[in-house]
C-alpha cells in the first residue's frame, strides 16, 4: 500500500523472541512500509517530521494509555490500534479517542481491521503527453519539458554520500533493508549501496510513493533531496536497456512508450 506507513511502538519489542517475528512478517503481508520503535520521543519525532504518509500506529495498552493523549491530534496521525492482552480493561480508556479504531489481542485481527482502515487506491490523476512524429517541443505540457530539464540537470550533479545522507536526515525510514528504524545514518548510507536503484524502486515501499508524489506534483524541493536516487534509478534503467535491448534482435523494432506517475 503506497502512501502509508505502520508504525510498531513497544518498549518491549524483542527481535529475536517469536512472537515479535511472527507479528511483524504478518503485517509486512498488508504492507511494505513497517517500522519498530521501541524509543516513544524516536517514534513521535518520525510521526511529526513525515509529511508525505498516512501513519497507522500500532502501540500497546499500557503505553498508550497515557501517549495517546500527547500524539493523538498530530495531523500526519491517521489510526491508533491497541495491541495488548487486557481487551476489556484498555477498550474503558480507548474508547474516548476517536483515531483508537479498536483494542487487539491477537495479530490476525489487528491486520484485518489495519487493511479495512486502509485508503483505496485513487486513480492515476497524472498527464500523459502524447508526441506525434514532427511535434515542435516546445508545445508539449510544460510539466513535460521541466521533467526533463530537472532529470538532465540532475545526470550532470556528481552526488556523493552526503546527499544521500541529508536525505536519510530528512526522511527517516525511507531507506533501511529491513523494517528496524535505525538512526546510524553511516550505516543507511551503505544499506542503500548494498542493493541496486530500481531494486529500492519497485521494492514497494514509500520511497517509490514519495518520489512519484513529487514528480505528480512537481515538488521541487522533495525533488531536490531526492536528485542522488533519480539520477542512479536513470542510469541503471539506462545499464538494463543497453544489456537486454541493444545489440539484440529486438533493437530494430521501434517501442511506443507513454509517461505518467
Amino acid at each position: 500500500m503506497q502512501d502509508v506507513v505502520v508504525i510498531w511502538l513497544d518498549n518491549h519489542i524483542d527481535h529475536n523472541y517469536p512472537d515479535c517475528q511472527l507479528t511483524l512478517t504478518q503485517l509486512q503481508r498488508i504492507v511494505d512500509n513497517v517500522i519498530i520503535f521501541t524509543d516513544n520521543d524516536e517514534c513521535v519525532e518520525f510521526i511529526i517530521s513525515n509529511n508525505h504518509h498516512r501513519v497507522y500506529l500500532i502501540i500497546s495498552g499500557a503505553l498508550g494509555q497515557y501517549l495517546v493523549r500527547c500524539i493523538h491530534d498530530i495531523p500526519q496521525l491517521h489510526s491508533i490500534f491497541i495491541f495488548c492482552q487486557n481487551k476489556s480493561y484498555h477498550e474503558q480508556w480507548a474508547k474516548h479517542w476517536n483515531k483508537i479504531k479498536d483494542v487487539f489481542i491477537d495479530i490476525i485481527s489487528l491486520c484485518q481491521a489495519i487493511q479495512i482502515t486502509f485508503p483505496q487506491d485513487e486513480p492515476d490523476t497524472a498527464p500523459i503527453s502524447f508526441v506525434p512524429s514532427g511535434k515542435r517541443l516546445d508545445q508539449l505540457n510544460p510539466s513535460f519539458m521541466y521533467t526533463q530539464l530537472f532529470k538532465e540537470i540532475s545526470l550532470t550533479i556528481q552526488f556523493q554520500d552526503k546527499h544521500i545522507e541529508e536525505f536519510i536526515k530528512h526522511h527517516p525510514g525511507l531507506i533501511t533493508l529491513d523494517s528496524k528504524h535505525s538512526s546510524d545514518v553511516k550505516q543507511l548510507v551503505r544499506e542503500y549501496h548494498a542493493e541496486k536503484p530500481i531494486w529500492w524502486y519497485t521494492r514497494g515501499t514509500s520511497l517509490h510513493s514519495m518520489l512519484n508524489y513529487a514528480l505528480r506534483i512537481m515538488d521541487g524541493d522533495i525533488l531536490v533531496r531526492m536528485g542522488f536516487f533519480i539520477t542512479d534509478l536513470h542510469r541503471n534503467i539506462e545499464q538494463l536497456h543497453k544489456e537486454q535491448f541493444v545489440n539484440t534482435s529486438w533493437s530494430s523494432l521501434v517501442f511506443t512508450v507513454y509517461r505518467g506517475q
